[in-house]
């Protein structure tokens, strides 16, 4: 099984590669920073490029990572900002059909109810691979947190992994509530959805307890002595509360909020 994963050197890119290599013949790709020398060079938001590169390795399925995380750079970069979160997965989609490949997407529950850009596009950007012939699916995670070996992006754990070894304290929201999700758990899902062949499916990736940014930030440093402040930032951000049903149904592997921090932890150490 050869899976092609795009993005493989930010943040859950660069996790996804590290936890399906141990399972697939995994080929990852970069933009700006080779994160892995191993990794090929790729502008997604370029279509004849994404299709050179798809005949050329040929893949059996298509992770597509390669999204900003965030609203924030739309903002200086409205028509960029538009090509990263959908043009890209739209040359990802019809790539694939060409090479009869499917395609794993990750999308986030900001696409349940979508109230800005990045929902926006993160909703437009599903309905187009479902249009992927070979099969696809959909992961909606919430907000990700867990050790990537790219430690450097600019991303919620990793802030929260950097006060480690520090005398800061740090100080995180209490005003967003979510159920967070843990990034090894999307590995998880993904190789179990492969090999029990779980395709043309929206699954949300997520650990069953709504808590806040202090919490879990408090929750991962309490065992290394760092020490946390609550601040509240009334950040306007929606409530997306799912069950477990579905993951259970489809056979997928489910994740506790304890079993994410003992894994944390671990990884830490």
């Amino acid at each position: 099984m050869k899976v092609l994963i795009i993005g493989a050197n930010g943040y859950l890119g660069a996790r996804l590669f590290e936890d399906l290599s141990q399972q697939f013949d995994v080929i990852g790709t970069y933009h700006q920073q080779q994160f892995r020398k191993e990794l090929l060079a790729l502008d997604v938001t370029n279509a004849e490029q994404v299709l050179s590169l798809c005949q050329q390795v040929q893949p059996d399925i298509i992770i597509q990572t390669a999204n900003h995380s965030s609203p924030r750079p739309a903002e200086d970069d409205k028509t960029g900002y538009v090509h990263t979160n959908y043009t890209s997965t739209q040359n990802i989609v019809e790539a694939a059909n060409l090479v009869s490949a499917k395609v794993i997407f990750i999308s986030s529950f900001a696409a349940i109810e979508p109230d800005n850009i990045y929902g926006e596009l993160k909703a437009k950007s599903e309905d187009k691979v479902e249009e992927t012939q070979a099969g696809y699916l959909i992961l909606r995670p919430s907000l990700i947190l867990g050790k990537s070996p790219n430690t450097e992006n600019d991303r919620p754990f990793n802030r929260i992994f950097k006060l480690i070894g520090t005398d800061s304290v740090g100080e995180f929201d209490t005003s967003w509530k979510f159920q967070p999700t843990y990034i090894g758990h999307i590995s998880q899902v993904i190789i179990a959805a492969i090999k029990q062949q779980v395709w043309n499916k929206t699954v949300h990736v997520f650990c069953p307890k709504l808590t806040t940014r202090f919490e879990v930030a408090r929750d991962i440093l309490q065992p290394f002595g760092v020490q946390v402040r609550p601040i509240d930032k009334k950040e306007n951000m929606k409530t997306q509360e799912k069950d477990e049903r579905e993951l259970v149904v489809l056979g997928l592997p489910t994740c506790s909020y304890q079993q994410m921090l003992s894994r944390i932890h671990q990884e830490i150490q």
